[in-house]
């Protein structure tokens, strides 16, 4: 393993230490996810080629954390969201720890970023129970996650892998002088509102806000009251149906990718 993404892994994880030492404390409910939950499970630690984490709380605990007891952090981690900061480009919120600084560099060698080094905390919300409501939620929120993806066109993703009609949505709006008339930040509100209206027991809920938009909404049981996991040396609570929701995720989550699959896209040196 390249040693900077492992040094890089080893201090996200001592944030996530942290930041669950103060949920934990203070019995506010965090379940991992995504490839954090995946690599608890297959690896029981970090996917080896991978550096990201991802907890998500339910909603009240996710808004108690942010209000409350975010302040009891150590004085090296603060919280970082569109409510904090009005420039921040993402909905959820970021950990950072100041201490340390990470200069990332993509294979193309074109495109470098110097950021603090952080982990990710996303609410779980619920969305309509009725089919016709629920797909107006998804429209709207959608509607508003893509223009202020437009909005900061200098932040959209080239590299990923898109369908014809987003490309061709992309390629026009981003032509459209959209920050003459829209402010991403009061749009990153009006999700916020609208995710916070949701029910707290309906029947579908999960992290409409990540990277994989819709696909993130799944059955609310699969969360329930979570189940114990081992990540690196350390037991974290992450969803208690923990192969539905990978397998709803990641299908076969068991079997390796390739091997080209499994290098990093990315370099990092932390500064």
């Amino acid at each position: 393993m390249d040693k900077e993404l492992r040094k890089l892994q080893l201090i996200d994880i001592n944030i996530l230490n942290d930041v669950v030492d103060i949920l934990e404390e203070n019995e506010l409910k965090y379940f991992l996810i995504a490839g954090t939950l995946l690599g608890a499970v297959r690896h029981k630690g970090f996917i080896p080629w991978d550096d990201d984490m991802d907890i998500a709380m339910p909603r009240k605990d996710y808004d108690k954390f942010l209000d409350i007891f975010s302040k009891k952090l150590p004085p090296y981690l603060h919280v970082k969201n569109f409510m904090t900061d009005p420039t921040f480009k993402y909905y959820i919120t970021r950990i950072i720890d100041d201490r340390y600084k990470v200069s990332e560099l993509r294979n193309d060698n074109k495109s470098e970023s110097i950021t603090n080094v952080s982990i990710d905390i996303f609410p779980i919300d619920g969305v309509p129970n009725n089919k016709i409501l629920r797909k107006v939620y998804y429209f709207k929120v959608l509607t508003y996650r893509a223009l202020i993806s437009l909005i900061q066109k200098e932040n959209i993703d080239t590299a990923r892998k898109r369908s014809i009609p987003e490309k061709i949505i992309i390629n026009l709006g981003t032509k459209l002088p959209l920050k003459k008339f829209l402010s991403a930040n009061k749009l990153q509100f009006k999700i916020d509102k609208l995710l916070k209206k949701q029910s707290d027991d309906s029947i579908y809920a999960g992290t409409i806000m990540g990277a994989y938009r819709l696909k993130e909404i799944l059955p609310r049981d699969y969360f329930g009251e979570g189940k114990s996991y081992e990540f690196e040396g350390r037991k974290f609570i992450g969803p208690a149906k923990y192969k539905e929701y990978l397998n709803h995720m990641y299908g076969d989550y068991m079997k390796l990718p390739s091997k080209e699959q499994r290098e990093s896209k990315r370099h990092f040196e932390i500064i």
